[in-house]
């Protein structure tokens, strides 16, 4: 099969949701392969492409040289299938870029479109980008500051992330600036032990919402918990277009950090937040693998793109197996999932 051989996606496959496209379209512009992804978004209630998933696929055309580097068709609102035709062998341009979802879409989700590709580029770059910075069913500013980032640099790369104004759904409105440096000398990446924990940390963010329904998150957490006082922040937010509420949990270790958040919602009681996040912390918890679910989903792709490695996690979900499977039609054999809970990600740019 040669590099301008079309790799054809059915968006219906695994779960079926955006990471099919996002992740398609990623590794396209960063390998200069031709993708078409059909069925897109096709497992959920309201498919094709919405706009964050447009802002994401426009974003990385732009990072590839933009509408004269790039064929395309369907780029479009609402469009169930999108062809890209970047250059061959990839070309991927560092600078300075802005990115506006113009709605409560996910910024971060936009920034993993872009990320793996820009960190092969021939120079850093400077991202800001605009929409929701704190939504539910996407990774949020915390988790991809503090969780994600720090493992990225272990990877040879450097991503570093500034909030500069709060988007909560359904306002939106938040902004964030982000640098790219890419990975000149890649690393071999290995995460098999947390090392020793550090305190945990709990930060309640509320954003025109009432002090007490932090109290009674806080008190559903600790019930499960039984953590101090000490360990939980509340904290008013003051630059948010709309009202919001995000309760965010660090488990800090040696090694890595583990971020969990839980969003308030209009009709969903403050202790069934509170009770969410501690379910998930109590996951983590009662195993020993250091990269939990949602981190092992957001590994695989910069790792398949630079020297691979290995990490052992909690639990794959189908969101993460799906994406294995995608980055496997573009790179065949590069992910193995062992038993035992171990990751093993051939990478591009092995030592």
């Amino acid at each position: 099969m040669s590099d301008q051989d079309l790799i054809v996606i059915d968006g219906r496959e695994g779960e079926g949701g955006g990471q099919v496209l996002r992740t398609s379209v990623a590794l396209a512009v960063a390998l200069g392969r031709p993708v078409r992804i059909e069925h897109i978004r096709a497992n959920r209630k309201s498919p094709g492409l919405k706009r964050q998933h447009l802002t994401a696929v426009r974003a990385a055309l732009e990072v590839a040289g933009g509408d004269d580097a790039v064929g395309h068709s369907g780029v479009a609102l609402g469009s169930a299938a999108v062809e890209l035709w970047p250059a061959a062998g990839g070309r991927v341009h560092a600078g300075s870029y802005r990115f506006a979802v113009g709605s409560a879409g996910s910024t971060t989700l936009v920034l993993q479109t872009v990320l793996a590709p820009l960190l092969l580029a021939d120079g850093p770059s400077d991202l800001l980008l605009e929409g929701g910075t704190h939504n539910p069913l996407a990774p949020s500013f915390d988790f991809v500051a503090r969780s994600f980032a720090p493992q990225v640099a272990r990877m040879g790369g450097r991503l570093e992330l500034t909030l500069e104004r709060h988007g909560f759904a359904p306002a939106g409105g938040g902004r964030m600036r982000v640098r790219i440096e890419p990975a000149a000398a890649p690393v071999a990446f290995e995460l098999l032990q947390r090392g020793e924990a550090r305190r945990p940390r709990v930060e309640i963010a509320l954003a025109g919402v009432p002090g007490g329904v932090a109290a009674r998150e806080w008190a559903a957490l600790q019930r499960k918990t039984h953590w101090p006082d000490t360990c939980c922040n509340v904290r008013e937010v003051t630059d948010s277009a709309g009202p919001g509420n995000v309760v965010s949990v660090e488990l800090e270790s040696d090694h890595v950090t583990a971020v969990f958040t839980a969003f308030g919602a209009k009709g969903v009681r403050s202790e069934r937040i509170g009770g969410l996040v501690a379910r998930d912390v109590q996951r983590y918890l009662a195993s020993d693998a250091p990269v939990c679910e949602h981190l092992a989903d957001q590994l695989m792709l910069p790792m398949a793109l630079l020297a691979g490695g290995r990490y052992r996690t909690t639990r794959l979900t189908s969101h993460a197996r799906t994406n294995a499977q995608v980055i496997e039609r573009f790179l065949p054999g590069a992910v193995t999932v062992g038993d035992d809970g171990i990751v093993t990600v051939r990478g591009r740019r092995m030592p």
